[in-house]
């Protein structure tokens, strides 16, 4: 009787034991299913995200390259327009016709001020050989005895022709000078160029030494690092002027009007200062002056001398009595 319970038990928990069996098996293979599930999902979705950098990466590399091309192209196009604009430009500067060449300068005048620096300084040094070949050469300041049956110079003109005084004005302008290679100095020594109007003009770094510029209009206008030696400034406008590192040595500066400019370390050895108008001016770091070049300046309260005038106190303003 024990027997027969023990195998009725037994066989109780061997059909117990497979049913079991017979539920896990279905379980497991539908959470297989559900991970493989998962698996080609996220798979997918690896792939599709590859894909789909893939695709941005290509296309931001195309827009690399065509943005490349297009600023390639844009340079090439504007390089063809400036060098179309200077060849124009340089045909006009050949015309019989003043208001023609007025044209061609203006033209270069454009291309000085926004072409880019190489083009700048190309159309600034063809405007310098303009003006060096229109405007006349100025004659020495002190003549040597005439020979016998010369024939007097022809009279120079009181002002620049239209197209020099254009040409002048052009080149000097602030603006212009910006775009310039500072390399390329303005050369305009030894030229005959009276009654020019230079209002405002930068000078920086010029060359006028034996230029003639009597009469010539310097209002406000900066002369920085400029040689003056043995120029005619006679009757020159400063008013209000900068002048920084001017080598004015043997020019001639009478009556000129220096009325409140800034005059720092100008070389004056040998200058001639006759009724020069220094009110308001300050001229203490002044190089190379001499009491006797002082004997017959205009000053006021406000002028600056250098310190060696006023031996007793040194400071100007408080001249000795």
């Amino acid at each position: 009787m024990g027997h027969v319970r023990a195998d009725f038990g037994g066989g109780v928990r061997a059909v117990r034991g497979a049913a079991v069996v017979g539920l896990e098996g279905p379980v497991r293979d539908r959470q297989g299913s559900s991970d493989e599930a998962k698996l080609k999902e996220q798979s997918g979705a690896l792939v599709t995200g590859l894909r789909t950098a893939v695709v941005a990466f290509t296309a931001a590399l195309g827009a690399g390259i065509a943005l490349l091309y297009t600023a390639r192209t844009y340079r090439l196009t504007r390089r063809g327009q400036i060098t179309d604009r200077f060849t124009k430009a340089l045909e006009r500067l050949g015309s019989p016709e003043i208001y023609v060449r007025i044209g061609g300068i203006l033209a270069l005048e454009q291309i000085v001020q926004d072409a880019p620096e190489q083009a700048a300084t190309d159309a600034a040094r063809v405007l310098g050989h303009f003006i060096r070949h229109r405007a006349p050469a100025a004659r020495p300041a002190v003549q040597g005895p005439e020979e016998p049956g010369a024939a007097p110079g022809d009279p120079l003109p009181d002002s620049p022709e239209a197209d020099v005084q254009a040409a002048l004005t052009a080149l000097t302008r602030p603006e212009s000078r910006t775009h310039v290679d500072p390399r390329e100095p303005l050369n305009l020594h030894g030229l005959h160029l009276a009654g020019a109007n230079l209002t405002g003009a930068d000078l920086t770094r010029a060359n006028l030494s034996g230029a003639n510029l009597t009469n010539v209009t310097l209002t406000r206008a900066t002369l920085t690092n400029v040689t003056l030696t043995v120029a005619n400034l006679t009757d020159v406008g400063l008013y209000g002027a900068t002048l920084t590192n001017v080598n004015l040595h043997g020019a001639n500066l009478t009556n000129v009007d220096l009325y409140e400019a800034n005059l720092t370390d100008i070389g004056l050895t040998g200058a001639n200062l006759t009724n020069v108008h220094l009110s308001g001016a300050d001229v203490s770091g002044a190089v190379g002056l001499l009491l006797s070049q002082l004997a017959s300046v205009r000053t006021d309260g406000k002028t600056k001398l250098p310190d060696w005038f006023y031996p007793r106190t040194g400071k100007a303003g408080e001249p000795e009595t």
